[in-house]
């Protein structure tokens, strides 16, 4: 969710921002009313899942970097997962509980109860923000990632071991077996990361001439996949057939990685994908609260679904800019923890990210 920061020898991969933006964006549109993708076709939305929350797995797995030993690799985690995880559910926490106590705020929202606090730890529901549910996956996958790779680092062995793992998580998903922490979603989400990290290291993700027949690919692939797609939920572990749980979303998402190569900087979906974090973890919370604003106009319908997706991309837009400038350190745009696991005291605003560049 949150690569490295650009530097004048490497500079920023627009097209990944825009694929991400294009992810979460779809994800919002999901998560409102996901029969408006029943307009494009009945299968429509099942060729989306074959690469939508797959996704966000594999632009991780390019950015994997095992830094300076497992100690670096964990603290570097904790401060762009761990922190921004712990932040916004407490924040989401917070916000239920004083719309809780607004009789007029109150439809839409779950009555506040203080066992959401331990949601993260106990339960598959997150009653205050589900969405984030994918942060603690993403973790677990980067650290079964760097263990894999600490044994060893040939093609063949992360290649056996990834799908090793991701029979166990579809064993487990296949027979309804929920352990704790969300492991299943992670296990799971091993080959979609190591995808990533091996797209990255064959050099595809170098600009080449070929990169003019991508989008003729994703086409050819999305057209392809349509009358076999299956839905795919890895949350709710709803499960297509083993095969096409990788193999459609491997092919989805190397072809729309080649056909976005050739993009420049795509103002709104660039800078939405560039802070998905944040529109991840906010978009439910602004969701609830646009939706009682509208239906108090009007009805629940398509239309209205258009509108109020409408709407909630344009506050994002607002809230992005207040939490990565106010709250750098919360939103993975700066360190909460140095090097030697020191807490940073400047939490607030551009000085803290000014002094985490230093």
């Amino acid at each position: 969710m949150t690569p490295a920061q650009p530097t004048p020898d490497k500079p920023r991969l627009h097209y990944i921002d825009f694929m991400k933006g294009l992810c979460i964006i779809l994800i919002v549109i999901h998560h409102e009313n996901e029969h408006i993708f029943d307009l494009l076709g009945n299968h429509f939305n099942y060729t989306l899942e074959s690469f939508r929350m797959p996704m966000y797995y594999f632009i991780s797995g390019i950015f994997f970097k095992r830094y300076d030993g497992l100690g670096d690799f964990v603290r570097r985690k904790v401060n762009n997962i761990v922190v921004p995880l712990c932040f916004f559910y407490l924040l989401s926490c917070l916000v239920v509980g004083v719309v809780s106590v607004v009789p007029v705020l109150q439809r839409g929202f779950p009555e506040f109860e203080w066992s959401f606090l331990s949601d993260p730890l106990t339960s598959r529901l997150w009653r205050a923000n589900v969405p984030m549910w994918f942060l603690l996956s993403l973790m677990e996958v980067n650290l079964l990632c760097y263990a894999l790779q600490w044994v060893s680092r040939r093609r063949w062995w992360l290649v056996m071991a990834s799908l090793a793992l991701s029979l166990g998580g579809y064993w487990l998903s296949w027979h309804h077996i929920k352990p704790p922490l969300l492991l299943d979603t992670a296990l799971l989400g091993v080959p979609y990361f190591l995808l990533g990290t091996l797209v990255r290291r064959q050099g595809w993700l170098t600009p080449s001439p070929a990169d003019r027949w991508g989008w003729v690919v994703l086409v050819a692939v999305l057209a392809a996949i349509y009358p076999l797609a299956q839905e795919l939920s890895l949350w709710k572990q709803v499960m297509p057939n083993y095969l096409y749980l990788y193999l459609a979303p491997a092919c989805a998402m190397v072809s729309l990685t080649w056909a976005c190569k050739r993009l420049s900087y795509v103002p709104i979906i660039c800078y939405i994908g560039h802070y998905s974090l944040v529109v991840l973890c906010t978009h439910i919370v602004v969701m609830t609260l646009v939706e009682r604003a509208v239906w108090h106009f009007t009805v629940p319908s398509v239309g209205a679904s258009a509108v109020i997706i409408i709407f909630i991309l344009l506050i994002e837009l607002p809230l992005i800019k207040a939490f990565t400038t106010l709250l750098p350190r919360f939103t993975a745009q700066a360190p909460l923890f140095d090097k030697g696991w020191r807490l940073r005291c400047t939490f607030f605003g551009d000085r803290g990210r000014n002094i985490a560049k230093k």
